[in-house]
């Protein structure tokens, strides 16, 4: 007979307040600290750390990017000069 009536109200587990999210990628570790008094739209303060060698990879991610930038414009202008010349009937023909 204990199924009948209004049921009993479940005990509401408090969210805390204050808190703080740590990310962590390749070359930074990122602390976000909240507190939901304060505001709750987003973190208080973000702490970042530099990881050792950080400067040094990012650095070398450049130089990379900078590279393949550079083959892939000279790839375009490989594909555009052989695009302009077709075939026909055994001869090669150019298209200004």
């Amino acid at each position: 007979m204990a199924g009948r009536g209004r049921p009993k109200q479940l005990p509401v587990e408090e969210q805390p307040t204050k808190y703080s999210r740590v990310y962590e990628d390749e070359l930074t570790i990122r602390t976000w600290k909240y507190d939901l008094n304060i505001t709750d739209k987003g973190p208080i303060e973000v702490n970042i750390v530099y990881k050792p060698g950080a400067e040094k990879m990012q650095k070398q991610m450049a130089k990379q990017a900078k590279i393949d930038r550079r083959i892939n414009r000279e790839m375009r202008k490989i594909n555009a000069k052989t695009a302009l010349t077709t075939k026909t009937r055994g001869r090669k023909k150019k298209i200004k």
